[in-house]
Parts: C-alpha cells; sequence; structure tokens
C-alpha cells in the first residue's frame, strides 16, 4: 500500500510544505474522526483534475460505513462535485450523495485542506444519512468540536506546526475530552 507522501508526490505537484502539512493532519485524524463519528477520507486532485483517496480513517465512537479501503482508488462518483466546489471557492460544502458501496445516501461534508493560503486536498466527513436516535450532549458536543476543528482546516489553522503525532499513540476520543471556553473555563 502507497503512503500519502508517495501517492501525493505521484500524482500531484504539492510541494514539500504541503505534504508535510497533509502529513500533520493525518497525524491528528484519529480524534477528528471520533469527534465527527465518521469516516474521514483525504482527496486530491491530480495533475489532470481527476480525483484520488490518498488516506482513510475509520472511527472508534461509531460503525465504519466503508469496509473496504479506498486509499489509492479514483472519485468517480456523486462526490466530485462537492470536492470541485469545496477545492475551488474554498468553503466546507456538504449534501447527501449515492455511493456505490453504501445502500443509503452519505452524508458528505467536503473540507478544503489549506496550507500557506492555497488549498492542497479536501478532507471528507462521510457517515450513512440513516439516525437512529435523536443525539446527546455528548455527541452534540464531539460533533461542534469537529465542526470547530474543520473550519480551522478550511482556515489553514489546523494542524499545528511541530512535529506529526505517531498515530499509534496519538490521543483519541474514548482518552477523554475536554472543552474550554475563550477564558479557559470549562464548558464540557
Amino acid at each position: 500500500m502507497a503512503t500519502l507522501g508517495e501517492l501525493t508526490r505521484q500524482l500531484t505537484d504539492i510541494d514539500r510544505e504541503g505534504i508535510d502539512h497533509l502529513q500533520r493532519l493525518i497525524g491528528e485524524w484519529g480524534l477528528l474522526a471520533d469527534l465527527s463519528f465518521a469516516d474521514l477520507l483525504l482527496h486530491v486532485p491530480d495533475r489532470d483534475g481527476t480525483w484520488y483517496v490518498v488516506a482513510h480513517v475509520r472511527p472508534a465512537t461509531g460503525q465504519t460505513i466503508y469496509h473496504q479501503d479506498y486509499v489509492g482508488s479514483v472519485a468517480n462518483g456523486g462526490e466530485v462535485p462537492l470536492l470541485q466546489k469545496a477545492f475551488e471557492h474554498g468553503e466546507i460544502c456538504e449534501g447527501e450523495v449515492q455511493m456505490e458501496s453504501v445502500p443509503d445516501p452519505v452524508r458528505f461534508m467536503a473540507i478544503p485542506v489549506r496550507c500557506a493560503g492555497r488549498v492542497l486536498a479536501v478532507l471528507t466527513r462521510e457517515a450513512s444519512s440513516r439516525i437512529a436516535r435523536q443525539p446527546g450532549e455528548l455527541e452534540r458536543t464531539y460533533v461542534g468540536t469537529f465542526h470547530q476543528l474543520a473550519t480551522m482546516i478550511a482556515e489553514g489553522t489546523f494542524p499545528f506546526h511541530g512535529p506529526v503525532a505517531d498515530s499509534s499513540a496519538a490521543p483519541r476520543v474514548g482518552d477523554g475530552v475536554m472543552v474550554l471556553d475563550e477564558e479557559a473555563r470549562v464548558r464540557y
């Protein structure tokens, strides 16, 4: 299986700084998948505009909707317009998409991944459109936190600079979550 760096170098003209930014993102994204209760996939357009999946993570807080690994595969369905829109406009886009491998429509959020002022890739949050129950305070808090981080990804302010986390040791939501407000008071 090819790595993110190998795939990105083969398919795109993203520079070393950009690849490092994407590496930092996937170093942190186990937590993001847990907060969002959804599969996260990282897509890049190749030099001809074809969209490829270069990384995939499943949540520890919910059921995956994809039982096979899509790394290296081409996006060629209803997700392409949302990927393209997020990439070109630099804004988070949402919609429902019918995926070939999933019987129900998929709730799809396309988040532009910005670095040094330019969009490099699109991170997608993909979850089943079937909701079995009303979310409680925990679910609302986690998803709200994910949305704040998604906004930061689109702005280019997350992930933070510094060494890439070791994904085997990076925290997951099951390790515990504390949400602070602007004045460092515990909200959750």
